[in-house]
């Protein structure tokens, strides 16, 4: 594939990347699409935090205290760049199991042997507090560090010449790794242990990592219950707003008023929360937020979450654009979405935000890579570059 062309224009001392025979395409917008996470929010203190802390509190079930990171921020990077993993669940599990790698057998064999004759469909506190308590004193020194350097360069090399990489195909890569090791029996009870795609209240992943991220008070806002392992604050109230309320006003003036949504992956109640004022600058009736669309159907749901481009096509059939509509988005999954949509309706433009990754150089390099219709540091340079395009 011939690589793209680009051409930088600068803005208020920042550098932004438009492709050659994109400006024309943005000249013509009259509709915009965000994504909310790492685009409009914040999300560096949140949820890359809940990921962590939801492994890590899986492994203390089996090891007790886990004395060293587990997961780091770059393995998570390494994902988004894949193109398959919009949803965070989805991302805690892989590296779940990448961790439960680094078992020793000998201790991958007795919570084996344990969980064998577990019945699962316990209610799930019972199951948590049945295994802690059989798996205490268990002397099982794990190192992660070695295994977290491996996951990246795994991942890297699998993706050379690849546009997307899914989660059933890492599993498949780890299930080979297991059974080299020996381990791939206890790999099916960890699996078992995770309950993943499940339900909150019943899945351990799901439940264990929207407790942490919703905290108490959130969860009983959100699924109408007490939490069942953490009685604390939220993740996402570490949160705070990108975009600022001076873009979105210009925007509005540039597209009208109503011609503003979202199509994120997280849900409604949070998103609301952490923008505050700026929620009603978005059009309500035709933003779409799939974690809402998940609670309610369940985990086939997911099976629309991007890239596939139906947050997309649901946000326009309310917003009825007449021309151009760009989506602002900050993943692989948001810039495959946008190419997937365009092969069934050619009028979406992509714009890549990149100034709040942990790997800013590496997301350019992938948009630049990938085609993107524009490369941008923040939202909020959004506004000059569409003036920019319309009068010239």
């Amino acid at each position: 594939m011939k690589k793209s062309a680009y051409n930088t224009l600068e803005i208020n001392g920042q550098h932004i990347k438009i492709k050659e025979g994109s400006k024309d395409l943005l000249a013509n917008i009259d509709t915009i699409i965000f994504d909310c996470d790492g685009v409009l929010i914040d999300i560096r203190d949140s949820y890359n935090k809940a990921i962590h802390k939801t492994v890590e509190h899986v492994f203390s079930i089996i090891l007790g205290d886990v004395s060293e990171p587990i997961t780091t921020d770059a393995q998570i990077d390494a994902l988004r760049l894949c193109g398959g993993f919009n949803n965070d669940w989805d991302t805690t599990y892989v590296l779940s199991e990448w961790a439960f790698l680094s078992m020793p057998e000998e201790c991958v064999k007795r919570f084996s042997d344990i969980m064998t004759n577990l019945e699962v469909k316990e209610p799930l506190v019972d199951v948590i507090n049945f295994l802690s308590n059989n798996l205490k004193g268990t002397k099982c020194k794990v190192s992660f560090q070695e295994h977290q350097n491996e996951f990246i360069e795994t991942l890297r090399r699998v993706m050379k010449g690849r546009i997307q990489l899914e989660r059933y195909e890492i599993d498949a890569m780890i299930d080979e790794a297991a059974t080299k090791k020996g381990l791939i029996n206890g790999l099916h009870q960890f699996r078992r242990l995770l309950g993943y795609p499940g339900r909150f209240g019943e899945c351990l992943l799901v439940t264990v990592f929207d407790e942490l991220f919703y905290g108490a008070d959130g969860v009983e806002a959100v699924y109408g219950t007490k939490p069942s392992f953490f009685n604390t604050l939220g993740l996402f109230k570490n949160e705070k707003p990108l975009v600022e309320e001076e873009a979105l006003i210009k925007l509005q003036r540039i597209v009208g008023h109503s011609n503003l949504t979202i199509a994120s992956g997280r849900d409604r109640w949070s998103a609301k929360k952490v923008l505050g004022k700026l929620f009603e600058y978005f059009n309500q009736k035709a933003a779409v937020f799939l974690a809402d669309e998940v609670r309610v159907i369940g985990s086939e749901a997911q099976k629309v979450g991007k890239p596939d481009p139906y947050c997309l096509f649901k946000a326009v059939s309310y917003l009825l654009p007449e021309r151009n509509v760009l989506y602002v988005g900050d993943s692989a999954e948001d810039l495959l979405a946008t190419k997937n949509a365009n092969e069934i309706m050619n009028r979406f433009v992509f714009a890549g935000v990149y100034a709040s990754s942990n790997t800013p150089d590496l997301k350019v390099e992938y948009f630049a890579e990938k085609g993107a219709d524009v490369i941008i540091p923040t939202a909020n340079e959004l506004p000059d570059l569409l003036v920019y395009a319309k009068g010239s």
